[in-house]
Formats: structure tokens, sequence, C-alpha cells
């Protein structure tokens, strides 16, 4: 692999030295179960995910935090001659996992939009947010706005999220050298295929593929009218064409409303994101002011140490000074001993 073949997206490349295998992730497209089965076979630490302050609303989606990860590098901090050796030829296993364009745009939409993720909502404030449902029409009419707004506003900042963003784009289709492109459909032959690589390697077994669900609605007939399905199509036609979805319309469950309980379910969704993202602001007002006490304390213990010093030159002149001003500077000596300090840092 060469350095410009390598997709555009920094963290987007998990790069396994030992078990020759390079996964590039796509959002919506079962990237959270996979990420937590390499981190499983990287032996990272769950502890260090779940322990991170975030506005992530589960826990398994903290796994998507690349700066925690520190046995797996991405591609972009190999040297050169490390990427050369990267390639099907030379016996790695590198592959992507992409979805049906449209059955990802409304997972995405879902997840992000109508259950108002909190870090959405705070990053994209002018996006077309859908109202609270209260019926399925309000869910056909948010989502076909969203898709509306992909030709009307291309430009809208949340399409650059690398949720909206095009798998083909993401994946560097035409350049990045692939063992294998796999559909979120074939995970199962992902697997298969992932075990066999390994099992000459050492791996006898392959770590629980642990399933992740964000997304409470199915998508149904209703929410794909003629004149949404070719928006969809327009705006993904390189998803379309290089992944050989042949139609813009997704698998769906054939009925035509959403349950009571399904749409009192969006409710409690999105008021336990709310709060998820109050708890979130709390508790990064107080970190901050945590450092900011720190700064302040590192200052003083610095003004501190030189009033020390001072005061050491000082005593040792003291047979200089009168017997009075002997004994004020004995108290003062006296006093800067019972003021408190670290040892060991800064000492």
């Amino acid at each position: 692999m060469k350095r410009e073949d390598i997709p555009p997206y920094k963290t987007a490349g998990y790069v396994l030295p030992r078990w020759k295998m390079v996964y590039l992730s796509v959002p919506k497209a079962a990237c959270t179960s996979i990420k937590w089965l390499i981190a499983d076979l990287q032996e990272e630490d769950p502890a260090r995910f779940y322990s991170m302050l975030s506005r992530e609303t589960a826990r398994n989606m903290t796994v998507h935090h690349r700066s925690l990860w520190r046995n797996t590098p991405m591609l972009q901090e190999l040297g050169d001659q490390e990427l050369d050796d990267i390639s099907p030829d030379k016996g790695w296993f590198i592959f992507g996992v992409v979805r049906h364009p449209t059955a990802r745009l409304w997972s995405g939409w879902q997840s992000k939009f109508l259950l108002r993720e909190p870090r959405f909502v705070r990053n994209y404030p002018e996006a077309p947010w859908p109202r609270s449902p209260r019926c399925t029409q309000d869910v056909v009419d948010g989502f076909q706005e969203f898709v509306r707004t992909l030709q009307t506003d291309p430009n809208q900042p949340a399409f650059r999220d690398r949720h909206f963003r095009r798998q083909s784009m993401l994946l560097g289709m035409g350049r990045t050298p692939y063992s294998r492109i796999y559909r979120t459909s074939e995970l199962g032959l992902l697997l298969s295929d992932m075990a066999e690589h390994l099992r000459p390697l050492g791996v006898d077994t392959l770590p629980e593929f642990r399933r992740s669900n964000e997304t409470p609605l199915t998508a149904i007939p209703r929410l794909f009218d003629k004149v949404t399905l070719e928006r969809i199509h327009e705006y993904y036609a390189s998803d379309f064409e290089h992944f050989d979805y042949a139609s813009a319309l997704p698998s769906v469950e054939e009925r035509a409303e959403y349950t009571t309980q399904e749409l009192a379910e969006i409710s409690r969704l999105v008021e336990r994101g709310e709060r998820i993202g109050d708890l979130y602001e709390i508790a990064l007002g107080y970190q901050r002011r945590a450092i900011d006490l720190e700064r302040r304390l590192d200052v003083a213990r610095a003004r501190n140490r030189r009033l020390r010093r001072q005061v050491q030159a000082t005593t040792a002149s003291r047979s200089a000074y009168p017997p009075s001003v002997d004994r004020v500077l004995g108290r003062i000596a006296d006093r800067l001993k019972t003021l408190p300090h670290r040892s060991g840092r800064g000492q």
C-alpha cells in the first residue's frame, strides 16, 4: 500500500500488524460491532473506553473514540516501508463493510436526528431537525424533509459528517487495495473469512461478535416514495454503482404504521439523550474548573518556592540585623515551614 492509497479519514483505519489485518471503517455499517471485535483481538482495555467523559448515549458507543486505542495504529502512523508490506498479495486481510445506501441513510437519520444525539444537537443546530413524532406521518415527514435537504442544501454542515458521507469516498474506492468489501448482509461470510485468515496465525476462536442496534424503528414502505428514492439515488449514485446495489429501495417491513409503544420509545430515548447531554456539560464544567484550580495551585507553589529561597538567603545573613528584626525574620521563616508544598514536583 502506498501513502496516497490511504482513504481520507485518518481515524477510520485500524491496523493489526500481528494478525496482518486492516479494517477501514464506515459509520452505520456494523462498525460498532466490528470495532469491538478488533479491540478484543488487540487486547484493548474496555475500561479505558467506558471511563471517558463523553456524550455517547450507550457504553458500547465509546469504542468510537479513536484516541483511546493504545495497541492499534492508524495507517497514517506507519512508515513507508511498513505501508509497503501491507497488501493482499503479501498475505494481509484488508477489508471494509458497506450498507445499502438508503438503509444507511435511514439508520443515520434516525440515530442522529430523530433520537437527537447530544453531539449532533450541539454541533449542527441549523440542520433540518424533525419534530418529536406523535404519529407515523411525523416520522415520514421528518425523514423526507431531510432527504429533500440533500438536494436543496447539499452544503449543510451535517452532511459533511462521516455518517452521511458517500461510502465509496470513505473507503477510497479505486485506489485502496482491498481483499474484499463486504455488505452488511454478508457479515457471516466476513467472520468466516476472518477466522480462516487468523487460524494459521494462532487464533483458534474469534472473540464474541457484539450485535449493536441503535435504531428502534424499522424501515417501512411509507418512508420511500418515488421522489425520495430518486433523490437518494442521485446523491449516493457512486455508492449504488461501486457496490452494485440495483434498487434504491432497501429491505422494508411490510406495514403502514408504527405502534404507539414504538413512538413512545422514541420520546423516551430522546429524553435520555438530553439528560446525558446535560450531565456531560455539568461534568465538563467541573473538569475545566479542576484544571483551572490545578493551574492556580501550580502558580501558588511556584510563588511559595521563590519566597522560601528569599527567606533562606535572608536567614543566612541574619546576624547583620538588629535582634528585633532577626526575631521577625525568624517568625517568618517558621511560618513558611508550615505552608503546604508537594515534594517531587518542581522542587
